[in-house]
């Protein structure tokens, strides 16, 4: 895993409507090639909360189906519908599954079923970095596919482990009250540091994700 920068308190500036027109366009080229992910038709729906729920990962509402082409489909419609700003991430070798797992706060059965899953080839693993820009300290719940796990930011980029599909959705929130000021936090793309939309008591954010 590549050193994250040393410095991400340099404020990095959000992208702007570009780079949501290039996102968007990355997700309908995801649907136009397929790329050969299938559906999770079959799994139970996973319960989400603070603590994350044991259970296979299962797919978004409105995602499934049984054709590949399809649920990407719904997989995109939903995701440029619902996201609040879109941003590309780098998917996790399959071989370093395991040990990048090893990393979160999923439960046992919740790491079993997501390597169970990547086997089946229905889900692949994405990295996001996530540092807070404020306080420097704060928690935040991080939720893909039904699975939530908890994490604890500094001033240092964190590596977030997200199962999602090629194309999905990554619902942030922050677990205690930040105040007034509210939770200022950024993450690292494959473009570079972006800064996120301030979070601020029972708000989330959701991004919308394409996986290279």
């Amino acid at each position: 895993m590549s050193a994250p920068p040393t410095e991400p308190s340099r404020q990095p500036q959000r992208q702007g409507g570009s780079r949501r027109m290039v996102v968007a366009g990355l997700l309908a080229a995801v649907v136009a090639g397929g790329l050969g992910v299938h559906s999770l038709g079959g799994a139970s729906d996973a319960t989400s909360g603070a603590g994350g729920a044991a259970g296979a990962p299962t797919a978004l509402a409105g995602q499934g189906g049984s054709s590949a082409g399809g649920g990407l489909r719904a997989v995109v419609d939903h995701t440029r519908t619902h996201a609040d700003l879109l941003g590309e991430m780098p998917m996790i070798a399959p071989d370093r599954a395991t040990d990048m797992l090893q990393f979160t706060s999923f439960d046992i059965n919740q790491k079993n079923a997501i390597l169970a899953a990547l086997k089946r080839h229905e889900i692949v693993l994405a990295e996001m970095p996530l540092y807070d820009m404020g306080t420097g300290s704060s928690v935040v719940s991080v939720e893909s596919m039904g699975l939530t796990q908890i994490v604890h930011l500094t001033g240092q980029p964190r590596t977030v482990v997200l199962p999602i599909r090629i194309a999905g959705e990554v619902t942030i929130r922050p677990v205690s009250d930040p105040g007034a000021t509210g939770l200022h936090a950024g993450a690292i793309f494959v473009p570079g540091p972006t800064s996120l939309p301030v979070l601020y008591k029972d708000g989330q954010l959701v991004i919308g994700v394409v996986v290279q």
